[in-house]
């Protein structure tokens, strides 16, 4: 029943995206995000679904008529020139076959995201965007936040699949998408959906924490500090988070307790020993080759276990950002990677600040401001979780672009600045008079007699 669900809600708008392509970039992003078909049962479940919607897309792009145009943004130029430099160090690695299914992944979600900053590009459909993609994890977030209540934190959460099928990539996730959640219950869709937005804010860190990883962890705590610095209510937000967070400690069973302590004694964790194990071998790769790397996932080379990885451990995943960057695209990959990172980072906060102090614009800031945020989550969650290329990030890194975009057409037309609430406004602009005093009532006359 689920599988013909699914199915029937993505072929019914097929045929629209051949004349919208914009609607084809909204399915795409709820499939990719949420993966439907992946909580079914049957053909729908291995059914390539995004192959033919992507298809219809392009077709689309061709047959409408509508201007598109590529907009030049610094994160543009800077994601274009990291996935040239991927394909080079695909072309020069150590084992191009090994890392084929990665670079085949990785550029049908670079060429989405290119085709959504181009035919997305006005308010409605920066907002569907956006309403889509958050939604999409909104709705893995309710799922994990409520099984983790219902069952005392006793078992993990864990995603349907795709890139978030891992518990640590999905915490991952989790973290980011809670800035994104906080800002629904400010601009929420419609009036109706204010409370259920303020109740799955709610089950987005439970979500995160029932994953039980120390990586999505810590780079909730990031998000939470970085929230706490940039809110205008830091004590409020004190007087709520804090017991919020000693209630959810301490309702979590012993066994997440166990697993969250050995942050503290990193060193005599064997998985943490691991990890630095598959760091050392970035580096040591790196040494012999800074320029290009090894390739996507040379990490799974195994004749290489000898030169490069320190004796006495096997080769795995890298579970860090930088490291995989590094030991897959080298130094320079390295280099362009922080550098969008940073872009990305920089823009979200100065598109911001130029567009909040608009009434017209105020949710095109807001929304800047909160993929800061979650940018901040990817890069400190990063050190532990190998995610350089979620599909997330990217999307998030576009959806500033669009931000840019709608946010200067909107200002171009004419806009208010926001008015301070204050006593003194109205004699500010000169319409401000003082009363005229009551006329104090006057004695009865006597009339003569």
């Amino acid at each position: 029943m689920r599988s013909a669900l699914v199915s029937f809600l993505i072929f019914a708008w097929m045929p629209v995206m051949l004349f919208k392509p914009h609607i084809g970039v909204l399915v795409w992003n709820w499939v990719s995000h949420m993966n439907p078909h992946s909580h079914t049962f049957g053909f729908a479940t291995s059914f390539p679904f995004l192959v033919i919607v992507g298809v219809l897309t392009a077709a689309g792009m061709v047959v409408s008529r509508e201007k598109k145009s590529f907009p030049p943004h610094p994160i543009i130029i800077i994601v274009l020139t990291y996935v040239f430099w991927t394909i080079v160090t695909y072309i020069l690695a150590f084992e191009p076959s090994v890392g084929e299914a990665k670079l085949t992944q990785f550029m049908k979600m670079i060429v989405f995201a290119m085709v959504s900053v181009t035919v997305m590009q006005s308010p409605n459909r920066l907002k569907g965007f956006f309403y889509v993609m958050v939604l999409s994890l909104m709705f893995i977030a309710i799922k994990g936040g409520a099984f983790t209540l219902l069952t005392g934190g006793g078992n993990r959460v864990q995603g349907a699949g795709g890139m978030m099928g891992d518990n640590n990539q999905l915490a991952m996730a989790m973290a980011m998408l809670f800035p994104l959640a906080l800002y629904l219950t400010k601009h929420y869709p419609h009036k109706l959906l204010k409370w259920p937005a303020i109740g799955a804010a709610v089950l987005v860190p439970f979500a995160a924490i029932g994953t039980q990883s120390r990586g999505g962890f810590v780079a909730l705590g990031a998000v939470l500090f970085m929230l706490l610095l940039k809110s205008k209510r830091k004590f409020l937000l004190i007087a709520v988070a804090v017991p919020i967070g000693i209630g959810a400690v301490t309702f979590m069973p012993d066994s997440w307790k166990a697993r969250m302590q050995t942050t503290e004694n990193a060193t005599e964790d064997d998985s943490f020993i691991g990890r630095v194990a598959m760091w050392r071998f970035s580096t040591n790769l790196a040494a012999d080759h800074p320029v290009e790397g090894g390739g996507f996932d040379v990490f799974y080379v195994r004749y290489l276990t000898p030169d490069y990885m320190p004796v006495g451990y096997r080769m795995k995943a890298p579970h860090s950002i930088y490291f995989e960057v590094l030991g897959e695209h080298g130094y320079v990959g390295l280099f362009l990677f922080l550098t969008m990172l940073f872009t990305g980072w920089y823009s979200a906060g100065t598109t911001a600040k130029m567009f909040r102090p608009y009434k017209e614009t105020e949710w095109v800031g807001d929304m800047a401001g909160a993929i800061q945020l979650s940018f901040v989550g990817y890069a400190v969650g990063g050190l532990t979780v190998n995610i350089a290329a979620f599909d997330f990030f990217y999307h998030l890194l576009i959806t500033v672009v669009l931000c840019r975009v709608v946010g200067d057409r909107i200002v171009e037309k004419g806009v208010t600045k926001i008015e301070k609430k204050s006593v003194l406004a109205p004699a500010k602009k000169g319409k401000w008079k003082p009363p005229t005093p009551a006329a104090r009532p006057q004695p009865a006359e006597r009339v003569p007699g």
